[in-house]
C-alpha cells in the first residue's frame, strides 16, 4: 500500500471518531472519580496512620483505582489492536481514543481535588506531572493525533498499580519483611523501569521523527515536557531504591551483625 493511500485511510479513521464522545467521556470520568472519592470517605474507614490526613488516604485510594482500570484498559488496547505499534501517531479508534479521554478526566479530577484541598503547591511534583499530562492528552483528544503515543504514555498506570499499592501498604502498616510487601516491591521496581522508562524513550523518539504534523513550537514544548517527566521519574526511582532496597539491605546487614555480636557475647 502506498503512503498516500495509507494516509487517506488514516484520515478516514480520524473522521470516523467523534471528539464529542471523548468530551462526554471526560465529564463522565470526572464525575465517576468524584463520586468514588465521596463513597470512599463515607463507607471505607481510613487506616489509623491516615487518621490525621484522611484526604491523603482517599486521594491515594482513588489514584490506585484509576491505575487498575486504566492499566488494564491499556493492556487490552495493545492486545486487541497490536497493529497500533505500526503507526502510533496516526492510529485511532473509539476503544483507544476513549481510554485517553477517561484518563484525562481522572487527571482533571485529581488536579481539581488538589486545588480544593490546597495541595497544589505542597505537592508541586504531582502538580507539574498533571499539567504536563493534561496538556498532552487534551491535544491528542482535540486533534485526534497521536492516540497510540498517548496509549504508550498510559503504560505508566500499569506501574501505578504497584506504586500506589506500596504506599497503601505503608498506610496499613505492612512490615518491610511482609511477603506481600516484598512481592509488590519487586513488581513495582521492575514495572517502573519497563512501563515508565520505555514510554518516555518512545514518545521522545516519536516527537523527534514521527510527529511532523505538530507545529514546531508545540513539538519543542512537548519535547521539553517529556524531558521534565524523565527527570521526575529518575528522582522518584532513586527515592524508591533508597527506601525499598538500600534501607532494607542495611537493616538486614545490621540484623546479621547484631546476631553475630550477640553470639560472641554469649560465648564470652
Amino acid at each position: 500500500m502506498s503512503y498516500a493511500m495509507a494516509s487517506s485511510y488514516e484520515k478516514d479513521d480520524a473522521n470516523d471518531v467523534d471528539r464529542r464522545f471523548a468530551i462526554l467521556m471526560i465529564v463522565v470520568s470526572v464525575t465517576f472519580f468524584y463520586l468514588l472519592n465521596m463513597m470512599t470517605a463515607k463507607f471505607i474507614k481510613p487506616p489509623p496512620s491516615a487518621s490525621k490526613d484522611p484526604w491523603r488516604w482517599r486521594n491515594l485510594f482513588v489514584s490506585w483505582i484509576h491505575a487498575i482500570l486504566c492499566g488494564s484498559w491499556d493492556l487490552a488496547c495493545f492486545s486487541v489492536y497490536p497493529e497500533m505499534f505500526n503507526d502510533l501517531v496516526a492510529h485511532i479508534n473509539y476503544f483507544t481514543y476513549m481510554m485517553v479521554a477517561f484518563s484525562t478526566g481522572y487527571f482533571i479530577y485529581d488536579a481539581l481535588d488538589m486545588y480544593l484541598n490546597n495541595k497544589l503547591l505542597s505537592d508541586w511534583g504531582v502538580t507539574l506531572h498533571h499539567i504536563i499530562v493534561i496538556l498532552f492528552f487534551i491535544h491528542t483528544i482535540l486533534t485526534k493525533y497521536g492516540t497510540g503515543l498517548t496509549c504508550v504514555a498510559l503504560m505508566t498506570e500499569i506501574n501505578g498499580v504497584f506504586l500506589h499499592a506500596r504506599k497503601l501498604m505503608q498506610m496499613f502498616q505492612f512490615g518491610f519483611n511482609h511477603k506481600l510487601y516484598i512481592l509488590n516491591k519487586y513488581m513495582n521496581l521492575s514495572t517502573f523501569i519497563i512501563c515508565r522508562g520505555f514510554p518516555i524513550i518512545r514518545i521522545f523518539y516519536g516527537l523527534l521523527y514521527e510527529c511532523h504534523e505538530i507545529v514546531l513550537p508545540l513539538r519543542i514544548t512537548f519535547k521539553f515536557m517529556v524531558i521534565l517527566m524523565a527527570v521526575i521519574n529518575i528522582v522518584l526511582f532513586k527515592r524508591l531504591c533508597k527506601s525499598d532496597v538500600l534501607i532494607y539491605f542495611m537493616s538486614k546487614h545490621k540484623q546479621v551483625n547484631g546476631d553475630e555480636n550477640n553470639y560472641s557475647y554469649k560465648k564470652k
